[in-house]
């Protein structure tokens, strides 16, 4: 129990000096070595080993074999912040304000194959139907880390209504402005904000920690057919670190909430 509250003690020693910037005032980020850890907090190096290790393993540093540890790059620093827009520039459609010139950071990805249980619901196809997954990882234009994975389901009766959106040039504005060219109506956007724990295709790809959790937005795409039912033409679901983004946005009144009050109403 003593090691135990002794390694805890050093991690958040350690922890708080990461905050406080202690460790950025050199190019590499590079932490004190375990030795002069143990030596600064009076403990054993393997008390000083293992709270190193329990703070990569919270995605907080990154180790490297005979190196040491590093600081990954600091949330706070580069944190985006989602809100309930859709923006549009040159390019086309796009939905993270502060992240508008990020681009695919490696070579996208088409397949056929199906799609997850809860998207084929969405996207109102058979679980286990094969649909066409655009798949990107997005980061900043001058970085070649991706920050967010970027997962389009298409079914293959919208590909086959409109085969551009299934091609690796979908021409200016991309699959929205096809989809909305093709229907003669404007898209509608409906997004679901959740987090859990990240898989491990995500821990690669977005070189993040197997305990570090990533926040999840599953956006639909609807539009207005002409005989007045609606289409999901498309998922997306993207992925990202919960730690460098957060969702805000304006909290609307109801009717029940409305100002001034009718007091009289609400008396008892």
């Amino acid at each position: 129990m003593a090691d135990a509250a002794a390694y805890r003690r050093v991690a958040e020693s350690v922890r708080a000096k990461i905050e406080a910037g202690d460790y950025a005032d050199n190019s590499e980020r590079r932490l004190p070595s375990v030795e002069s850890i143990a030596k600064d907090h009076g403990v054993s190096k393997q008390t000083a080993h293992n709270a190193i290790q329990a703070l990569a393993t919270s995605g907080l540093l990154h180790v490297v074999r005979r190196q040491g540890a590093f600081v990954r790059e600091r949330p706070r620093d580069r944190a985006v912040v989602r809100d309930r827009t859709v923006y549009r520039d040159e390019i086309g459609y796009f939905f993270d304000k502060n992240a508008q010139n990020w681009r695919a950071v490696s070579q996208p990805r088409h397949q056929i194959d199906p799609a997850p249980d809860h998207v084929a619901d969405l996207l109102g196809v058979a679980r286990g139907e094969n649909v066409l997954i655009r798949d990107r990882d997005m980061g900043p234009a001058d970085s070649d880390q991706a920050l967010q994975v970027a997962i389009s389901y298409i079914s293959l009766q919208v590909v086959a209504e409109i085969p551009v959106v299934g091609g690796s040039e979908t021409g200016p504005g991309g699959i929205y402005d096809r989809i909305e060219e093709h229907y003669g109506a404007p898209l509608e956007w409906h997004e679901t904000v959740s987090a859990r724990l990240a898989n491990m295709d995500e821990q690669d790809r977005l070189a993040i920690a197997p305990t570090a959790a990533v926040l999840v937005v599953t956006r639909e795409a609807r539009v207005l057919r002409q005989d007045g039912s609606y289409l999901v033409a498309e998922v997306n679901e993207t992925s990202m670190p919960a730690d460098l983004f957060a969702v805000s946005y304006t909290v609307q009144r109801d009717d029940s909430a409305a100002w001034p009050r009718d007091v009289g109403a609400s008396a008892t």
